[in-house]
């Protein structure tokens, strides 16, 4: 819900804002963001806690700003 979505945003670093979409029928959000490689390991952890689930880490091969 709401309360989980503000914990979990609390939590990710962005370069510029995370893209937050409201899943349809389902009361959740998908959320998008760019992290560091060094970052992962303990960010993933915390956001489980912060309650996320279906957290998918996927690679980028280039950021062009």
């Amino acid at each position: 819900g709401a309360d989980e979505l503000s914990a979990v945003l609390a939590l990710l670093p962005s370069m510029k804002s995370p893209t937050v979409n409201e899943l349809a029928g389902e009361g959740g959000y998908a959320v998008e963001t760019v992290v560091s490689k060094k970052e992962i390991n303990t960010l993933i952890p915390a956001l489980k806690d912060a309650g996320a689930t279906g957290i998918l880490e996927l690679p980028i091969s280039k950021i062009i700003a």
